[in-house]
């Protein structure tokens, strides 16, 4: 009886020590525990305010991973910095797809802006949707369209305060650009808010006078009649639910090539999260970002549903940094030339555009063709 019991114990300790070198190589790939992934709640570091384009997107497509995930995933607003703040704590975190980065994709120019230590190569970007940078004023202002406004700052004798939602934002970048096109430039003064919607609640108070956020900050209320849309930095006029938002290149078709900073917004992954993670979080954006619910979560803030994934999403977040980057060192708003860091300028772009970017741990081959097959155009 001893003698079975011994035999049977030393099979089993044999096939465990056989097994335990598979497990632990499984382990450290990510394949023998992600499959379990995830079996707690999940938690989005958002890196601006509340009810804003960044906040609506990311709650929206979360909501919907959420269901498919089957694990609660949590907002937690962590305002400051244009988003580098939450980007950086999120850098800092454990890589297991337990925290994500949550907003505008704008982590190409943290290096430039020296708002976080990092850029965009260390994450994996899943942008959602993504909009135009806007001008909007109070409707009750007594300003017909942009012209008005531009007359009304030159003939007054004050310095004119317009809010936006960062120093060195798209609001910020556009409103700089715009300032110096209408020769208003020595006669405005930025103040930056944490987020387009408290922009817009400054801009109703009258704290301000004119505001440049992204059109989805603040639609609703222009929707509403409260506010009005007087410039906006898209190729052509953009109507959405009877408001329509004048183009750029009707009044200065100079700053149309600035097109580029214009925002995607959605979530973030770092990059050395384990691939097994990766694939069933594509698995749970492709079908987010297919839900109606999320789709009319988007369009009641006006916000263009252009989901991408894969070496799509890479670019997409990229090129924020040479048409941001750029644009923020010409007009003086940051003192690092992206040059330094191997950045072309828009008109010279390609892709990949320098060897960091070619040589980036690239997708999970199940990503991109999840993206190719199910999102791409």
């Amino acid at each position: 009886m001893k003698k079975r019991f011994f035999t049977g114990l030393v099979a089993a300790l044999l096939v465990l020590a056989f097994a335990l070198p598979v497990f632990a190589e499984g382990a450290k790939e990510g394949g023998a525990t992600a499959p379990e992934w995830p079996t707690r709640p999940i938690t989005v570091m958002l890196g601006w305010s509340a009810g804003g384009t960044s906040d609506t997107t990311a709650r929206a497509v979360a909501q919907e991973m959420s269901e498919y995930l089957g694990v609660e995933i949590k907002i937690t607003n962590m305002e400051g910095a244009n988003g580098g703040i939450a980007y950086q704590n999120v850098y800092q975190a454990e890589s297991d797809g337990y925290r994500w980065f949550g907003g505008a994709q704008v982590q190409a120019t943290y290096p430039i802006t020296r708002q976080a230590k990092v850029g965009w190569e260390e994450f994996y970007p899943f942008p959602a949707g993504m909009g135009a940078t806007t001008i909007y004023v109070r409707t009750d202002s007594g300003y017909d369209d942009i012209t008005d406004l531009v007359d009304a700052i030159k003939r007054g004798n004050k310095v004119v305060k317009y809010g936006t939602t960062s120093r060195g934002g798209n609001g910020s970048i556009f409103g700089e650009v715009f300032a110096q096109a209408a020769g208003i430039a020595d006669k405005v003064q930025e103040v930056p808010y944490n987020g387009g919607r408290e922009a817009g609640r400054y801009l109703l108070s009258g704290d301000v006078e004119y505001i440049s956020v992204s059109l989805g900050d603040v639609s609703d209320w222009a929707e509403e009649g409260r506010i009005k849309p007087v410039l906006n930095l898209y190729d052509k006029d953009y109507v959405w639910r009877g408001v329509t938002f004048p183009t750029v290149n009707k009044y200065y078709p100079e700053l149309e090539v600035y097109m580029s900073i214009n925002p995607y917004w959605g979530i973030a992954v770092k990059r050395d999260t384990p691939e097994a993670v990766i694939e069933k979080m594509a698995e749970a954006f492709v079908y987010a970002v297919k839900q109606d619910r999320f789709k009319a979560a988007l369009e009641s803030r006006g916000i263009i549903v252009n989901p991408k994934m894969g070496d799509a999403a890479d670019e997409a977040a990229a090129i924020v940094g040479a048409g941001r980057g750029w644009a923020q060192y010409d007009y003086g708003i940051v003192d690092v030339s992206p040059e330094t860091l191997g950045i072309p300028r828009v008109t010279d772009w390609e892709w990949p555009y320098n060897e960091t970017s070619a040589n980036i741990r690239p997708w999970p081959a199940k990503a991109e063709e999840l993206y190719e097959s199910e999102l791409a155009d």
